[in-house]
């Protein structure tokens, strides 16, 4: 917030006399939780200047990411990727509450009933993030998200390898992650969310669930997209400044499966092992047999 900060007390000075009461306004908004980044610190100066210092950083963590909300699309990974070239943004949210046609990892279909869950992607580009850092991305994703659902009231959460979320063994939240690379550098990515709040009733998919399955109420929609992305705000920040070995020591408390044997399927065959790692590329280090064995995604289903 340093830098932030800097900026609006340069601003201040030509701002307070002609848009006080505009700045007040976006104040009344947000004072109450960004109040507290500042007690600590002691200001000499007066009441109205404090204010609106406080006010013009509210306004530029408001602006930080553009937001599109949809009634209904086909797929907010697919509408994003058609209107990203045409905004200058460079982080866009796409939120909407009736996906009819979602995508999940290697082409599934990611179904959701209309208006009972939650379904939005982003976008961010100019991320200069070299490939061998790739999951990263994922870790960071899975991290913030589960922040948010604890913050929900939901226990017993854990990361299914290698970015579902799952509320007591069952999945909750699918995470589609898109990159555009260009040479040895990740130029942006798309990150799809879906996120199963208040439908109850899931037919055939026996290893779902969702918000209102696990905490047995019902939560507003709009809330909860507005604290994801509160909270994918800091996305840029933990990935400049987040190291990899704090980031897999986070998640790797998380794993499902971690250090417990589990079934697995690789090839059509099933095999009973333990997920002892994830090594620098993301792979999945399963011990087989004595044997230690690395797999990409795809290459091995955890059996839950």
């Amino acid at each position: 917030f340093l830098t932030e900060l800097d900026i609006a007390l340069t601003c201040v000075l030509d701002l307070q006399s002609h848009t006080t009461k505009y700045l007040q306004t976006e104040l009344s908004i947000s004072v109450k939780s960004k109040i507290q980044i500042f007690s600590p610190l002691t200001f000499s100066m007066p009441l109205i200047t404090f204010v609106t210092v406080i006010s013009v950083l509210c306004t530029l963590i408001y602006l930080q990411m553009k937001l599109i909300k949809l009634n209904a699309i086909d797929s907010t990974n697919e509408y994003i990727k058609k209107i990203k070239d045409s905004i200058e943004d460079k982080e866009i949210a796409v939120v909407t509450f009736n996906q009819t046609l979602g995508k999940g990892q290697m082409g599934k279909v990611w179904s959701s009933e209309p208006n009972k869950n939650v379904c939005m992607s982003f976008i961010f580009k100019d991320l200069g993030l070299n490939i061998t850092n790739n999951f990263k991305l994922n870790m960071i994703v899975s991290l913030l998200l589960v922040k948010v659902l604890k913050n929900l009231g939901l226990k017993e959460l854990s990361v299914k390898w290698p970015n579902d979320i799952l509320s007591d063994g069952k999945k909750l939240c699918g995470i589609l992650i898109e990159s555009n690379i260009k040479k040895i550098e990740i130029t942006q990515s798309i990150i799809g969310i879906g996120l199963n709040v208040n439908q109850s009733y899931f037919g055939d998919l026996i290893n779902a669930t969702s918000i209102v399955n696990s905490i047995n109420n019902h939560s507003d929609l709009d809330e909860i997209s507005s604290k994801i992305i509160s909270e994918f705000e800091n996305f840029r920040n933990y990935l400049d400044n987040s190291g990899f070995n704090k980031l897999k020591r986070d998640y790797l408390e998380l794993l499902y499966g971690y250090k417990v044997e589990k079934q697995f399927r690789i090839s059509g065959n099933f095999f009973k092992g333990e997920i002892i790692d994830i090594n620098s590329g993301g792979m999945l280090v399963v011990k087989i047999d004595g044997k230690k064995l690395e797999f990409k995604n795809q290459e091995i289903e955890l059996i839950y």
